[in-house]
């Protein structure tokens, strides 16, 4: 008798940049991706109905697969940057990251300053490439996945781009939600299951994290309790006329603007003039950043260009004070490749 599975069965996410967008490679145990909880994989398309749900000549209660299926598939991974050589460059997309291969599949344009500064900024257009460098700095890399149960069943796909969502509370580890979509391959039994290729560093704690001292709100404050920045992208089927059955490789568009959702202190409105701008509904002209200093060296960099409020605050209480949320985005402007939005990781 088959051994049913328990939710705590070991498992293992593994996933490699594709040398050729769209088809398959098998990932081997160093492309271990260390995720939070359990991932995530639901069939999309048409799918399986019913024969008695549409005209056929068959009838009855058999049920039918019509058109192409892909994957949607959902994981959460702490963030990690190494700031030292060795195992682990200070570039969190360099392909000695456990995150490389998902950092790669984003539609950023990956800009880099100093040895150890990279920026991912959120811009409106991309191509597909299985490289960013040269004419590819605004391109999107596809990656295979496979997600297996020891002893249970082992979920792939090929040809995925993703979409991270970042957000941490005040003292907690930095966290990245990942969508996914990618074209469909069949779901099969753990063989030989792979062993995970440890060695990561630390992940990333959001603490002393303030916003800038210029900025929409006129003021800087360290008393964020809770910060989330959304890219703006979203993913989107688009049928791919060379697959017949398939869903195609998924495509990318920046849908709506970045946007940084921050609880923060609730100040006076001479401090911090949060109804005002977003009565005024005015656009500034001057960035907003959330600051995260992991060291007096290192930092990472929530960022809009021409910040706006886009919802009303919305007040609250935390521990006995005061606070309040706010939700910004960054306003499109006339240039598609312009920054938008940002995410950096930065040595001083």
């Amino acid at each position: 008798m088959a051994q049913v599975l328990n939710a705590s069965n070991t498992s293992g996410v593994y996933i490699k940049l594709e040398a050729t967008p769209g088809t398959y490679v098998a990932p081997a145990a160093t492309d271990f991706v260390q995720v939070v909880g359990t991932p995530k994989f639901t069939p999309r398309g048409p799918g399986i109905i019913r024969r008695a749900d549409v005209m056929t000549p068959f009838g009855g209660e058999l049920a039918a697969k019509t058109g192409g299926i892909g994957w949607d598939i959902s994981i959460t991974t702490e963030t990690y940057w190494n700031f030292a050589g060795g195992a682990f460059t200070a570039d969190p997309s360099s392909s000695n990251s456990m995150l490389y291969a998902l950092l790669r599949s984003c539609p950023f344009s990956i800009a880099t300053g100093g040895l150890n500064d990279f920026k991912f900024i959120s811009q409106a257009i991309y191509d597909l490439a299985a490289t960013r460098t040269g004419g590819n700095s605004y391109s999107c890399a596809t990656f295979s996945i496979a997600y297996e149960e020891i002893g249970g069943k082992r979920y792939e796909s090929c040809g995925c781009v993703c979409i991270p969502k970042f957000s941490f509370e005040a003292g907690g580890k930095i966290m990245i939600e990942w969508s996914i979509k990618g074209l469909w391959r069949p779901v099969t039994s753990t063989g030989t299951a792979l062993v995970p290729t440890l060695g990561s560093p630390a992940p990333l704690v959001g603490i002393n994290a303030a916003l800038s001292v210029t900025g929409p709100l006129s003021g800087a404050t360290s008393a964020l309790a809770k910060v989330t920045y959304d890219p703006g992208f979203a993913l989107s089927d688009v049928l791919d006329a060379q697959q017949t059955y398939g869903m195609g490789i998924a495509m990318v568009s920046l849908t709506s603007s970045p946007s940084i959702e921050i609880e923060v202190a609730d100040l006076s409105e001479v401090a911090q003039p949060d109804w005002t701008q977003a009565q005024d509904n005015t656009v500034s002209a001057t960035a907003l950043t959330v600051t995260v200093a992991i060291s007096a060296t290192y930092l990472v960099i929530f960022s809009l260009n021409e910040p706006q409020l886009v919802q009303w605050p919305t007040p609250g209480e935390s521990n006995g004070y005061r606070n309040i949320g706010l939700k910004f985005a960054g306003i499109v402007n006339g240039n598609s490749q312009a920054d938008i939005g940002s995410v950096g990781f930065y040595t001083n």
